[in-house]
């Protein structure tokens, strides 16, 4: 399961009330996207709630493919944003408090833990594979990533 799929909404009952239906807690499914991101849902938000989700929309809606948001694109920039934050140093909870306070999102340090783990791990079988073909080039990249997420 992706990370993406551990992402939820905080205080979703309170939005959930503020636009008058329900969606599902997860901040990455479609019907959460289409609820909270298109028509008039924005305009039903008070304004602290709709100011973090335009910063979400405007920091991982900003695509222009045809599908958006359904095309992929905001998971692949919400997993670059979550190293970006441990590659600063951040530890799972810490990263947990940033998700909050910018985009009234949050996860479960655990899952969050074993993402970063897991990246790590991934990290390292490819800088495996890049020596194994004889590119010390990416290996050494691919290390330095590795590095700054540890």
């Amino acid at each position: 399961m992706a990370i993406t799929d551990k992402i939820y909404v905080k205080n979703h009952q309170q939005l959930a009330s503020q636009l008058e239906t329900s969606f599902p807690k997860g901040a990455f499914k479609g019907a959460t996207l289409d609820i909270l991101f298109q028509g008039e849902g924005l305009a039903k938000l008070d304004e602290a709630s709709r100011e973090r989700v335009l910063d979400f929309a405007e920091d991982f809606l900003d695509c222009d493919c045809e599908a958006n948001p359904h095309c992929g694109c905001a998971e692949r920039k919400f997993i670059a944003y979550l190293l970006e934050l441990r590659e600063e140093g951040m530890g799972p909870d810490a990263v947990v408090d940033v998700m909050s306070d910018e985009y009234m999102l949050y996860a479960y340090p655990g899952d969050v833990l074993s993402f970063l783990d897991n990246s790590v791990r991934t990290l390292e079988a490819v800088e495996t594979l890049a020596d194994v073909d004889g590119r010390d080039d990416v290996a050494e990249e691919v290390q330095r990533r590795r590095n700054r997420l540890m």
